[in-house]
């Protein structure tokens, strides 16, 4: 069978890194464009790590290395899923509360905590790499 898993990875990863990045230029540009931009990307972001998340697991069973693997933060789906909740939560966060990007500390704590969650991802990505021979 084909390895899905590597050719579906890449867009979680710059979608959800993109998304921080694009509601970071709302709050210094007021652009509102932007925000409805950053908004979608985040969504779109987290559908495709649904499926990164669903490829890698079953990629695991060929390989048999998720529950394994330890200490926890040295394990690539570990890390990788537990960015995507952080990212998960973000996109609630933003949705409860419309005016979250336009507050301001509130603004500041959610830009602080997508770029922890991006760090962990990007993390989390090298540790795959790593894990696939590619570095």
């Amino acid at each position: 069978m084909p390895e899905f898993h590597p050719l579906i990875i890449h867009f979680p990863i710059a979608l959800l890194s993109s998304a921080i990045f694009l509601d970071l230029l709302y709050i210094i540009s007021r652009r509102c464009d932007l925000s409805k931009t950053g908004w979608w990307v985040l969504l779109v972001g987290l559908i495709s790590a649904a499926a990164g998340i669903a490829s890698g697991i079953w990629q695991d069973t060929l390989i048999g290395h998720f529950g394994t693997v330890s200490p926890p933060w040295i394990n690539h789906g570990l890390v990788q899923v537990i960015a995507c909740i952080i990212f998960l939560i973000l996109f609630v966060w933003r949705n409860k509360n419309p005016n979250l990007l336009t507050h301001s500390k509130q603004k500041w704590l959610y830009i602080i905590i997508g770029g922890v969650a991006t760090a962990i991802l990007f993390y989390g990505g090298h540790l795959g790499a790593k894990l696939a021979g590619r570095i």
